[in-house]
């Protein structure tokens, strides 16, 4: 069980640059609630440092919980390797409760060195609204907090997905 702590971000995502959409679109339904981290929404602080050891530290211990969006390639490519490392450090020297695999295409399987009773969320079945219930409820399970969302901020939230939406 994780220990009672503070942590900088409730929710870390790791991803493979193809579904960047989709971590954006889960991030925007929690950013209200949840501190967040999500690398290309954080370049002001990543800007001009040593991106390895940041990523280590931030999927090592600045994060409650990670959320890997998962499918084939991930954990292959340098960024994500990296992410990798670290997430099976954390998971070797504390526990696995931390941990969220979302697998996003039905032809992945889970990597080998998850443990064989893990299970993972269904990204095809239970769409966005299922993955943020899982996602609030493993930042509870691990000792964190979300807020409720204010009827402003869920107007804001609408706004900017309507917005992201026109872009597409």
């Amino acid at each position: 069980m994780t220990t009672q702590k503070e942590y900088i971000y409730e929710v870390g995502f790791s991803f493979l640059k193809l579904d960047e959409a989709i971590a954006y679109d889960l991030n925007d339904h929690i950013q209200d609630k949840l501190s967040t981290f999500i690398y290309s929404k954080k370049q002001e602080e990543l800007g001009g440092t040593d991106v390895e050891k940041k990523f280590n530290k931030v999927f090592y211990e600045e994060c409650r919980v990670v959320v890997v969006l998962y499918r084939d390639g991930w954990g292959e490519t340098p960024w994500t390797r990296i992410e990798e490392t670290a997430i099976k450090n954390r998971a070797f020297d504390k526990g696995w409760d931390f941990l969220l695999f979302v697998n996003l295409d039905s032809n992945s399987s889970l990597p080998t060195w998850i443990p064989r009773t893990y299970i993972w969320l269904d990204y095809q079945r239970f769409k966005t609204e299922g993955a943020i219930a899982v996602i609030d409820q493993k930042v509870k399970e691990t000792g964190g907090t979300s807020r409720n969302e204010t009827i402003a901020e869920a107007a804001e939230r609408l706004k900017r997905s309507r917005k992201a939406e026109k872009e597409r």
